[in-house]
């Protein structure tokens, strides 16, 4: 397993979190499992499929070569026979409304091929680079155009280039950030969805669950508790609902099960063929 995380350049951050590779090769008596659970970042992933594996998702349909994926509400399955090179972008929440200028509830739960938002040689120039670098410097031109290009929502840009976006869980909240920028409420929560794909409070929530993926790991079954006051829950039982909502497992069934690896809140998992 080869994970590696590639810087972006000052001009493309408030789009692009980083770049991102991975690439795997198990036993060939081995399958890969990828439980993608919830995910509050956009994500673009290129698949290497002359060399590799392709993903299928679970209903064996092979992924785009190049696909974009949008703010993800629910848990997916995907699989790769024993090897995959894959290559990818993790976005700001906001972004794929603003390079593509497509309603992003559009894309919630979506993975469209990129080529049904812009008919674009990306798919081509990827496949024919040399390495994973080449095609930092690939996407970098490519969403640098893009971005010259773009008008972004001005209210929605400030929101996540301050610490508002960690605001959004309450009402009382909304209406403070909506009264900032002299805007309604309800003005506010629609220019959010079409900017991000889902509303600010299921944005909050999707939040706070990815933020205890990393402290179950840190922590026992035991003290599950203590973890969802940490995380502002108003008590244990609604904590389980939400991470079973937006990974399809309870919390003890997520820290038994060991992954190969992660990327985002993506887990990878090894499965023994028949």
């Amino acid at each position: 397993m080869n994970y590696k995380q590639y810087p972006v350049h000052p001009a493309l951050k408030n789009w692009i979190r980083y770049f991102w590779s991975y690439d795997v090769c198990t036993s060939a008596t081995e399958a890969l499992h990828i439980r993608s659970f919830a995910d509050r970042y956009p994500r673009l992933v290129f698949q290497d499929i002359c060399s590799f594996s392709p993903i299928k998702d679970a209903q064996g349909t092979i992924k785009p070569i190049c696909y974009l994926s949008g703010v993800d509400t629910q848990p997916t399955d995907a699989y790769w026979e024993s090897h995959f090179s894959h290559f990818g972008i993790s976005f700001q929440p906001h972004a794929l409304h603003f390079l593509f200028g497509i309603n992003a509830a559009e894309l919630t739960n979506q993975t469209p091929d990129i080529q049904l938002l812009d008919k674009t040689e990306i798919p081509v120039l990827l496949l024919n680079a040399k390495n994973h670098l080449e095609r930092v410097s690939i996407l970098s031109e490519y969403f640098y155009k893009r971005i010259s290009k773009a008008k972004g929502d001005v209210v929605i840009d400030h929101l996540f280039l301050g610490n508002w976006a960690d605001r959004l869980d309450n009402e009382k909240n909304l209406a403070t950030i909506a009264s900032h920028y002299q805007i309604s409420e309800r003005q506010l929560q629609r220019r959010f969805k079409q900017n991000v794909g889902v509303s600010a409070r299921k944005f909050a929530r999707v939040a706070k669950f990815e933020k205890s993926l990393p402290a179950l790991s840190l922590t026992d079954y035991g003290s599950l508790t203590q973890l969802a006051y940490d995380l502002e829950y108003s008590d244990q039982s609604h904590f389980i609902k939400d991470f079973k909502l937006f990974s399809g497992l309870s919390p003890y069934e997520f820290v038994k099960q060991s992954s190969l690896g992660s990327e985002s809140a993506s887990f990878i998992y090894i499965e023994e063929l028949a």
